[in-house]
């Protein structure tokens, strides 16, 4: 095999792998009809796919200016970067030798990151997601097709790595960068999931027109009996949210949700509803885990609350979601059992068909009110303009707003 054709077998095979990393971007952004998501799920154990993309691990979360950004973007960028190293190749010859040479490093460490993920998935998070899979592969099979090239360069010391790289970082940083952005806003605007701080950027509705936009919405009728509800009950504004107990986005809502109660103290007060993203009880979805994780969770939070101990049980079942641990009998009436509960009544509740009953309930709202994602909020019987992790500068203004209007 030619260095000619390992270049463009190279090539090809970098093109695969800023593929895969964008269809992740995809899925972390969490658009049903997308590539991305039809692909992952097919290519995992049921529920795997989705366990990875919302877990703490699949994103730096809230960065200032950028929202969350998926960790399948630095995959982008990376095989974006070897890529164009293995193209400048074809096109300039007599770089080959120093494009190789620094393209080989990057590839040992995306292979040693690489690593440091695969052990996190099935270690911390015990699930494996396909499309995941499919880019280790190809990194190795990248690291494979120049193996031997590499080994003949008289020269593969760091230090000429560096070396080489004198006069060129600011052009090879711009073509990171350029990957990086292609990655973040192309993932977002193909998705429709793009949250950003600033809302006006990438055409989104600025804040101001999205408080217009809510102001004129028309309010919903949603059933608050036998719900949990934590906060001043005689507080004016209501918010209600539809979350799933194993959804990365629901635990970083709540972790907003919490902070606000602290600092509208008496003003706001959040009534919690469920829409497991599990078949075994919720009609809407047609992906059943064999666990019924999601399913256990929300039965045990409402059983909590059947003692006066829901808040707790609540945060609990998110702080073990964001450790790794998923959601089972066991460890459900572990929860319980630390926070105090009466264990045979919490264990009763758990297998009785009241709570089944409140559940479905809950669904069959969740249909009328078109919810199909998590988590989705309401303000004072109103949606806010888009499912997901809610804006905080949004929220704080839409907040502001509704208080001067009291």
């Amino acid at each position: 095999m030619s260095q000619l054709s390992k270049n463009k077998i190279s090539i090809i095979l970098s093109a695969l792998g800023l593929l895969l990393s964008f269809l992740l971007i995809q899925k972390y952004y969490g658009d049903p009809s997308s590539v991305g998501e039809t692909l992952c799920n097919a290519l995992s154990e049921s529920g795997s796919c989705d366990k990875v993309s919302e877990s703490s691990y699949s994103a730096i979360r809230n960065v200032p200016g950028l929202g969350d950004i998926p960790i399948a973007l630095f995959g982008f960028v990376f095989y974006g970067f070897v890529g164009f190293l293995f193209v400048l190749s074809e096109i300039k010859k007599e770089t080959a030798e120093s494009n190789l040479r620094l393209a080989f490093y990057v590839l040992v460490l995306g292979l040693v990151a690489d690593a440091g993920l695969f052990i996190i998935s099935v270690g911390v998070i015990k699930a494996l997601c396909g499309l995941c899979v499919a880019t280790y592969v190809v990194t190795i099979a990248l690291l494979a097709v120049n193996f031997s090239e590499f080994k003949k360069l008289s020269d593969k010391s760091i230090q000429s790595v560096t070396n080489s790289l004198n006069g060129n970082i600011l052009n090879l940083l711009i073509v990171v960068l350029s990957f990086f952005v292609f990655g973040l806003y192309g993932g977002r605007i193909s998705t429709g999931g793009a949250r950003l701080v600033s809302g006006a950027a990438n055409g989104e509705k600025s804040i101001p027109e999205q408080l217009k936009e809510f102001e004129t919405t028309a309010t919903v009728s949603i059933d608050l009996k036998d719900v949990p509800v934590v906060g001043d009950p005689n507080a004016p504004i209501t918010i209600v949210k539809y979350a799933d107990f194993n959804c990365g986005h629901c635990m970083h809502t709540s972790k907003i949700l919490k902070s606000f109660l602290s600092e509208y103290n008496g003003i706001i007060k959040v009534a919690y509803k469920n829409f497991p993203l599990d078949g075994n009880c919720n009609r809407l979805v047609g992906r059943k885990s064999p666990e019924a994780s999601s399913c256990v969770a929300a039965s045990a939070a409402l059983c909590a609350n059947q003692q006066n101990k829901f808040y707790p049980v609540y945060t609990g079942l998110y702080d073990d979601n964001e450790a790794g641990v998923m959601h089972t009998a066991v460890t459900v009436s572990r929860l319980a059992e630390k926070n105090g509960l009466k264990m045979d009544q919490f264990r009763a509740c758990m297998s009785s068909s009241k709570i089944r009953d409140q559940i479905n309930r809950e669904v069959d709202e969740a249909e009328q009110l078109k919810i199909n994602s998590t988590p989705t909020l309401f303000i004072n019987n109103k949606p806010l303009p888009k499912s997901g992790t809610p804006d905080v500068n949004f929220l704080h203004q839409l907040i502001n707003q509704l208080i001067k209007q009291s």
